[in-house]
């Protein structure tokens, strides 16, 4: 059997990947039963469905014809991690609007065609929208700048 690098055969062992890797290191926590649920239910069940998910996946990339896999351009996944980076060290010094804008402009980057106006409006659109949601709808204390 030849085993082509399809995009649903990656993906497929990704999501068996992640989802074994969260069993691994959720095997500590307490599972509990159905009506008593412990901390290690939920991320178990996630897990098995991911583990299903990708199970299918590979199954279907032998099945199906798929595109396969070209060159993969690393600019997109370091940018995202950066911006992702950023946030988790922006936000307890420089609040959640700053490092809100700072990962929706990132991700934004990320992408092929980057417009700054329309990069400018959701940022802000959806740090003001998060911001109302958590802060004052669910009650959540948001790090926020000294100067906001």
């Amino acid at each position: 059997m030849n085993i082509r690098l399809s995009t649903d055969f990656l993906t497929g062992l990704l999501f068996c990947g992640l989802g074994a890797l969260a069993i691994i290191i959720g095997s500590d926590y307490p599972v509990g039963t159905a009506s008593r649920m412990g901390a290690g239910y939920f991320p178990r069940i996630i897990s098995v469905g991911l583990i299903l998910l990708g199970g299918v996946l590979i199954v279907r990339s032998f099945l199906t014809e798929t595109e396969e896999v070209g060159r993969i351009d690393p600019r997109p996944l370091v940018i995202l991690l950066a911006s992702v980076l950023a946030f988790g060290l922006l936000i307890e010094d420089w609040g959640f609007p700053l490092a809100g804008l700072v990962v929706v402009i990132g991700a934004s980057l990320a992408g092929r065609h980057f417009r700054p106006l329309e990069t400018g409006l959701l940022a802000v659109g959806l740090v003001v929208a998060c911001t109302l949601l958590f802060s004052y709808g669910l009650g959540l204390n948001l790090p926020h700048t000294r100067f906001w």
